[in-house]
């Protein structure tokens, strides 16, 4: 299959040095055997010579002066900062706005609160939201049936490597 792909390669090489007038008399009249005899051939020769025509027919870009180009980008540079300090303003803006309505929205407070049943008053549990320096790492566990997050499985590399 490498030949053929080398080949086919070969084959259009000489088509190109054919279309840009650099193939010699007898690279020349094996093109024009080739166009003669093979119709894929001859069908990629019409689409590389109007992909030719194309591009000569394609103006060249008018150049700019250096000092233009410089300019420009220059001013590229120095607007990238000040795009930053912004975003940074911005940011520090929102997490402000989000503060102070944290504080002042009336859902959260500073001041200890106790939970209340008012339905069962005699069997009521008061849980006071302080701070304890006295808390044992044993007084923090919680009993779940389940993890709250999938915990995957571990691979062992070495045995797919073996397969």
């Amino acid at each position: 299959m490498d030949d053929i792909k080398t080949i086919e390669f070969d084959r259009f090489e000489l088509l190109s040095a054919y279309l840009d007038d650099e193939a010699s008399a007898a690279e020349r009249k094996q093109v024009e055997a080739w166009l003669a005899t093979d119709p894929e051939f001859s069908q990629c020769y019409q689409q590389l010579l109007q992909l030719q025509r194309g591009f000569q027919s394609t103006p060249a870009p008018t150049s700019t002066p250096v000092e233009q180009t410089a300019e420009a980008v220059f001013s590229q540079v120095e607007r990238k900062p000040k795009l930053a300090l912004w975003a940074t303003v911005g940011t520090a803006a929102a997490v402000s706005v989000a503060a102070i309505t944290g504080l002042f929205s009336g859902g959260g407070s500073l001041i200890p609160q106790t939970a209340q049943n008012s339905e069962n008053a005699e069997n009521a549990t008061v849980a006071i939201n302080s701070q304890s320096d006295n808390l044992k790492p044993s007084d923090l566990l919680i009993a779940i049936e389940q993890s709250p997050v999938d915990i995957p499985v571990a691979i062992n590399l070495s045995d797919t490597e073996a397969r």
